[in-house]
């Protein structure tokens, strides 16, 4: 009797035991599962952002384009070639490939996308669009002489950038993005839209209501918002692209297709306005050069945060360093994926370093001072021995 209530004792406490034991276990795992997750946690909060993207459109054959990619390349993201259009109704994509520019800008570090648009005797062709978006031949023709040029050069990925689309066909863009984007992401390759600066989805509107932001973006690796041609050559004088009028575009933009995939397009020249006619698109180099010429102040828009001049005969308005370091930080303050420049060999040298800046640490130009009033203006004369070294360039 003695014996077996010693046992049943026994068995007792060591089950008591084992229950301490246990519970303890429990804790110490529980505990060493919070330890890893807040390690989890606190090392992705380490994790520094990745760099924002810079890229760039590069024009062939331009000598001043292709001395800035040797020499800039090492801060540009990719680059965007603009040697492809598609030139007739028939769908059919002419074009050349340079070799050198996409092995070249390879070895320094960068990627390259190719660009096709509907250009075709020195603009936009809605007829071509058209007829490529909803007529069975041309749209299959165009397709596979896209991603025959992708198989057979070395390029990173698309640009598709069709402009001055019929809203009509709205949805028929959006099918042929659709069709493109899984064909080139098939091959491991990528495909970037550009799409234009607006402030609505309006789609009726003749311009860019042949844009589906949240279709066209669900599609795509990146959306390039042409946030510039505020004013344009045929319009009346004004900024090329006003603070004000590019963080709306941006806000709009972002809703639709997500800050992670938005590039904001960045002007690098403006327009020279006659008194009559048509203006001129200039260089930022070349706009500054003609104010020197002409003994003109650079004036500031205060409300624009742009650079502009009169002459008795001409309204020019531009970019320069200040006002694309406004963009630059808009593009910070929005989170966005980075910017893209039009472009490559337009822009000032002093533009270089901040997109270095943007890229090593944005949150540093978010905290400058970027009003500047007309009083502030450079005097053209004070000028003249730097831009008599500077090359003129449109």
């Amino acid at each position: 009797m003695h014996s077996n209530a010693r046992r049943i004792l026994t068995c007792l406490l060591l089950a008591t035991l084992f229950m301490i034991d246990y519970s303890r276990l429990g804790t110490t795992l529980r505990s060493a599962r919070t330890v890893q997750v807040h390690r989890a946690v606190l090392t992705a909060a380490q994790q520094p952002a990745r760099p924002p993207l810079v890229v760039a459109y590069y024009a062939e054959r331009n000598l001043y384009a292709w001395k800035t990619l040797l020499t800039e390349s090492r801060r540009l993201s990719w680059i965007i070639t603009t040697n492809y259009s598609f030139v007739d109704l028939r769908g059919n994509l002419r074009g050349s490939h340079d070799p050198t520019v996409v092995t070249m800008t390879h070895r320094l570090g960068s990627k390259v996308q190719f660009r096709v648009a509907n250009l075709a005797g020195g603009g936009f062709d809605r007829d071509i669009a058209h007829a490529i978006l909803t007529q069975p031949a041309p749209h299959a023709r165009a397709l596979a002489s896209v991603l025959r040029v992708l198989d057979v050069h070395n390029y990173d990925g698309v640009n598709l950038d069709f402009e001055n689309v019929s809203p009509k066909d709205r949805n028929a863009l959006t099918l042929f993005a659709t069709k493109l984007s899984t064909a080139v992401r098939s091959r491991g390759k990528t495909l970037s839209i550009a799409v234009p600066g607006t402030t609505s989805d309006q789609p009726d509107n003749n311009w860019s209501g042949a844009f589906d932001l949240v279709a066209l973006g669900r599609v795509s690796d990146a959306i390039i918002v042409m946030a510039y041609d505020e004013h344009w050559s045929t319009s009346s004088p004004g900024p090329v692209a006003a603070l004000p009028w590019v963080e709306a575009v941006v806000q709009h933009t972002a809703r639709q297709v997500g800050r992670e995939k938005l590039l904001l397009g960045v002007a690098f020249y403006g327009y020279d306005w006659p008194k009559r006619g048509y203006a001129e698109g200039v260089s930022m180099r070349e706009a500054v050069s003609r104010a020197t010429i002409a003994r003109t102040p650079i004036l500031w828009d205060t409300r624009g945060h742009v650079p502009y001049y009169k002459t008795a005969h001409r309204t020019v308005y531009f970019e320069d360093a200040y006002s694309i370091e406004a963009k630059l930080t808009l593009a910070t303050r929005q989170r966005l994926a980075g910017i893209a420049a039009w472009r490559l060999g337009h822009e000032l040298p002093e533009v270089w370093d901040l997109l270095a800046t943007y890229q090593q640490d944005p949150q540093a130009l978010t905290s400058r001072n970027l009003t500047r009033k007309a009083s502030a203006s450079r005097k053209p004369t004070a000028m003249l021995p730097e831009l008599l070294r500077l090359p003129l360039v449109r």
